[in-house]
């Protein structure tokens, strides 16, 4: 399946990842990320994860741990050069009754088939 390499389908990848974080989908997650070494997590309020092997336990252990948030994406600005392509964006989040905001900033690069993210990062909007 080849995906757009435009920027709709940078779109449609990033809202395949945080359907996958929604639903708590596992393998979804997995198939969204390039798997390389040069792979980045920063989720909010932690240090980054450098590499697929920790990015993947830290997915793993966030999406088998319940109460996934239902998230709203707001503010979705796309960039691309090329292959590359970063996405910015609020995460809306809503859980158990509480609500919240990330700034969130997502990188992609085509693989030649589809958009696969290569970094996440994610930190609280304040105030």
């Amino acid at each position: 399946m080849t995906v757009d390499p435009s920027d709709a389908g940078v779109s449609d990848a990033n809202a395949r990842f945080y359907d996958a974080l929604e639903r708590a989908d596992l393998d979804q997650m997995r198939d969204v990320w390039l798997r390389t070494d040069a792979a980045v997590c920063a989720h909010p309020g932690r240090t980054p994860l450098q590499g697929w092997d920790d990015v993947w336990a830290s997915w793993e252990a966030i999406l088998s741990s319940g109460g996934n948030p239902q998230i709203i994406i707001t503010e979705e600005r796309i960039h691309r050069r090329g292959g590359i392509a970063w996405v910015t964006a609020i995460e809306n989040m809503i859980s158990g009754g509480h609500t919240g905001a990330a700034s969130a900033l997502n990188v992609f690069e085509h693989d030649g088939e589809r958009w696969r993210m290569v970094v996440h990062h994610a930190g609280p909007v304040l105030g």
